[in-house]
Order: structure tokens, then C-alpha cells, then sequence
């Protein structure tokens, strides 16, 4: 068994350190998400510190402050034709 440690107010890192020496996991609200639990600070975290859980159990945690702002910019739309392109240079 593991008790959750309180990871509100840590860097995501050092948060996900934490986690890993308790022997659990920390995954993000939307665990499909490519951002990585790397950068910013945790804010919330479910279940709440203190909690008994089996080992490597998953905790969600909320990070504010990381993240890459400017989203996915590809593939473009509409995609650039390359045949016709070159057909006419």
C-alpha cells in the first residue's frame, strides 16, 4: 500500500518524482494527452493527500503553467498541391 503525498503546489516534475518514490502513478485529466506531466505547477490532485491506496494506483493531478500554448499546428490545411506546383515552374 501506498499514502498519497500532497502534490498541490509542486513543479510537475518534482511532483511526478514524488509519486514515483511512493510508488504511484501520476497521470493528467485526459491521460490521451500528448502534453507530458513535465512542466508547470500541480493545482488539484484526486484522491487527496493522505489517501491509502495499492501500490503504482493512478493519481490525477491538475498542473497550471506548462504546456505548449500555441497548439497543433499540422498538418495544414488545405495541403499544398506539389504536382501542380512544379508542373508549372
Amino acid at each position: 500500500m501506498a499514502v498519497v503525498p500532497d502534490f498541490v503546489g509542486k513543479q510537475a516534475l518534482d511532483a511526478w518524482l514524488s509519486g514515483h518514490d511512493a510508488g504511484l502513478s501520476l497521470q493528467g485529466p485526459d491521460p490521451d494527452s500528448p502534453h507530458p506531466l513535465l512542466n508547470g505547477l500541480v493545482v488539484a490532485q484526486v484522491p487527496a493527500a493522505g489517501t491509502l491506496l495499492p501500490r503504482w494506483s493512478v493519481v490525477t493531478v491538475w498542473i497550471t503553467g506548462g504546456g505548449d500554448p500555441s497548439g497543433v499546428r499540422e498538418p495544414r490545411r488545405p495541403l499544398p498541391n506539389l504536382l501542380e506546383d512544379q508542373a508549372e515552374g
